[in-house]
């Protein structure tokens, strides 16, 4: 196995955030819609788009990073991953007092199907995963 680390700063854009652009951003609760779910994907787009065209601008690419969710974002880690981009995805189900999976013990599989350099977790553990 090999140890990923960083003698370089890396900078990780967050838009992982599920729950809160839920509620409080749009004020939706409960069960989402397939058009509720698209409206918030298509704001994290927005997003998206604003970091690469900082990386258009001049920002280093091996220095910036983006940390997207999978049930709003899966789209942009897919495109970010063919782009050659360093990504993120919480592992974490959102809005939690205590921590628990989102995908219970298929979180792994969710994690190594987006293949990110990193998985996050709520409390600052982090799980490394390495592409094999």
């Amino acid at each position: 196995m090999t140890a990923i680390g960083f003698n370089e700063p890396l900078y990780i854009l967050p838009f992982d955030h599920r729950g809160s652009f839920q509620t409080k951003m749009f004020g939706w609760t409960g069960t989402l819609s397939p058009e509720q779910t698209a409206e918030i994907a298509s704001t994290k787009q927005v997003i998206y788009d604003g970091f690469k065209a900082a990386l258009h601008a001049g920002v280093p690419e091996q220095k910036a990073g983006i940390l997207v969710d999978e049930q709003f974002g899966g789209a942009i880690l897919r495109d970010a991953r063919a782009n050659g981009h360093t990504t993120a995805c919480p592992a974490e189900k959102s809005g939690q007092e205590e921590f628990d999976f989102q995908y219970g013990e298929e979180f792994a599989k969710h994690i190594e199907a987006f293949q990110p350099l990193s998985a996050r977790c709520s409390y600052a553990i982090t799980l490394k995963v390495i592409a094999l």
